[in-house]
């Protein structure tokens, strides 16, 4: 009997670690990237690849919900998007990942705040307060990766 009250009490704390960990999206090496630059890359490859758990990581734990990744894609990929490219660009005093195509006929375009997370950059779900799709971009002010998605 009392290696069964081992066994579940030893089955109830696994379950609860488990919790914890997913709640706070892992450790903070698993999210974003060591740089901004790097982070750039990595949302290119995971657009490029379609790849929404690679794109899911580059967010703060805490601002994107579990699936934001996939639906982000699943809707942006909907429909052939031309000239999709991601660029990192400073406005308003912040950083920011914007993400730009065009679908029929129509401009397509996110932008995502980057942050800190400990000592890595992530990014922010939560929209930005400036309008920086409609900004305009300064000479030299935009790092752009052309990404190629039909």
């Amino acid at each position: 009997m009392l290696w069964v009250i081992c066994a579940l009490v030893a089955l109830w704390l696994s379950v609860i670690c488990y919790f914890i960990h997913e709640e706070g999206g892992g450790a903070p090496a698993d999210r974003g990237a060591s740089s901004v630059g790097a982070l750039r890359t990595a949302a290119t490859a995971a657009v490029r690849a379609r790849d929404p758990a690679a794109f899911q990581r580059l967010f703060a734990p805490d601002d994107a919900g579990p699936r934001y990744a996939s639906r982000y894609l699943t809707r942006l990929l909907a429909h052939p998007v031309a000239g999709l490219h991601l660029a990192t660009r400073p406005y308003q005093g912040l950083r920011h990942l914007v993400l730009r195509g065009t679908s029929g006929g129509r401009t397509v375009c996110s932008a995502w705040t980057i942050q800190r997370y400990g000592a890595r950059s992530v990014l922010s779900a939560v929209p930005p307060l400036a309008d920086v799709c409609g900004a305009t971009v300064p000479p030299g002010g935009a790092h752009v990766t052309r990404v190629d998605v039909q």
